[in-house]
């Protein structure tokens, strides 16, 4: 007697082989071990009936996955066993391909896997997993508004509401990726998120977690300054920036980026940008605050004379996308609304706010060295005001 042990599917098969003398009173002698049939199938391993045969098959119309499965297996010596509940429809064409990958393109779309028992293939929905994930995200749904009105015979007047919930947007994502089986729960209070589904849609939901976090934890920093110029030509209406940007192209030493745009420009050095203006004028800097700004939300800042809404979208690229509302209040009511695209680091110089200041200066009037009086001298003089925006990505938030 001999014990014979072959693989087939995921349980071993055990043959006994009898060697038997009719006849005769020899002891009884082993028979040669004879090759197994083709209808012993070995899932785990290379088969002729799963990986030898070629062949194409073309589904129009959406099938019914049990036919389909009927319609593959057809012309091989093997069976196919849909357990209960084994449902769903496959549309698509199938160019030379063989059994096992037409089960594996087939199969897995519809949370469905296989087996191999013998000549008998077994159609089955995969095993369920629950994983846990972590949400690090603040369980707030945040509403801003601002509204900012000029004084005077003028006013300008913008209103900005925003509006942003991680967690509802992460729930419709995570949702678009479950299979109908699949069940989920977010806890806010916790930051988790437990879901129930096969192994491959898990995955997928964990890659998205993954480029959701990388991109809402990204921030940046702001620099502003707010700049103001007092022209020396009283004549002129505003700063020569045409002139401007073709002395920032020529800068002494090392070249200097300069990219001129509607409403102003895009510099890398600052400092000589005021250095400049300072040949067209009196240059002070008004104020010169910092912000802090997380991915795709927006930053105010509000002082006596101006407002200023912010809101950066920074790319993997490490460049930033810029949504910026500017309202100035006094000493002219005057708004801009900006969707600029700048480098990290880069300085975005926006322009358009100007209007002219009325100063007042009593002087001496006399005649022949002797003294009369005094006189109202009235001087008229053109004032622009800048916004200079300096975006620096924070280190560590592109990690991923």
């Amino acid at each position: 007697m001999h014990w014979v042990s072959h693989r087939v599917s995921a349980v071993s098969v055990c043959v006994l082989v009898l060697g038997v003398s009719l006849g005769s009173q020899q002891p009884a002698q082993l028979r040669p071990l004879q090759t197994l049939p083709l209808t012993q199938l070995d899932d785990r391993a290379a088969s002729p009936e799963l990986d030898d045969r070629i062949f194409s098959v073309s589904f129009a119309q959406p099938q019914p996955i049990q036919d389909a499965l009927l319609l593959v297996m057809r012309g091989t010596n093997l069976s196919v066993a849909p357990a209960p509940g084994v449902t769903g429809v496959f549309t698509g064409e199938l160019k030379h391909v063989t059994v096992r990958q037409a089960l594996n393109i087939m199969l897995p779309p519809l949370g469905l896997t296989y087996s191999v028992d013998g000549a008998v293939v077994r159609v089955f929905r995969r095993a369920l997993d629950t994983r846990i994930f972590d949400l690090n995200y603040a369980s707030l749904e945040r509403v801003g508004g601002t509204t900012v009105r000029g004084g005077d015979a003028s006013s300008a007047s913008v209103t900005t509401t925003t509006k942003g919930d991680v967690f509802t947007e992460l729930t419709a994502g995570v949702r678009a990726l479950l299979s109908e089986q699949a069940t989920f729960n977010i806890d806010r209070k916790a930051g988790l998120l437990q879901v129930t589904d096969t192994s491959e849609r898990l995955d997928r939901i964990s890659t998205y977690l993954d480029a959701v976090q990388d991109r809402v934890h990204r921030q940046a920093q702001i620099d502003v300054r707010f700049v103001e110029v007092v022209l020396n030509d009283e004549k002129a209406h505003g700063v020569d920036w045409t002139a401007l940007a073709t002395q920032m192209s020529e800068p002494p030493g090392a070249p200097t980026v300069t990219r001129p745009t509607l409403t102003g420009m895009r510099v890398t050095n600052v400092a000589r940008l005021l250095t400049l203006l300072e040949a067209q004028g009196i240059v002070t800097t008004l104020s010169n605050p910092r912000l802090i700004a997380m991915n795709n939300e927006p930053a105010l800042l509000k002082t006596d004379a101006m407002t200023l809404a912010v809101t950066p979208q920074i790319s993997s690229d490490s460049s930033l996308t810029l949504g910026v509302s500017p309202i100035i209040k006094l000493p002219a009511a005057g708004e801009s609304d900006l969707l600029v695209r700048v480098a990290d680091g880069e300085t975005l110089v926006v322009t358009g706010f100007g209007f002219d200041r009325e100063t007042r200066e009593r002087k001496a009037v006399g005649a022949s060295g002797g003294w009369f009086g005094r006189s109202t001298v009235v001087t008229r003089k053109r004032v622009e005001l800048i916004i200079l925006l300096t975006p620096r990505i924070l280190p560590g938030v592109m990690a991923q």
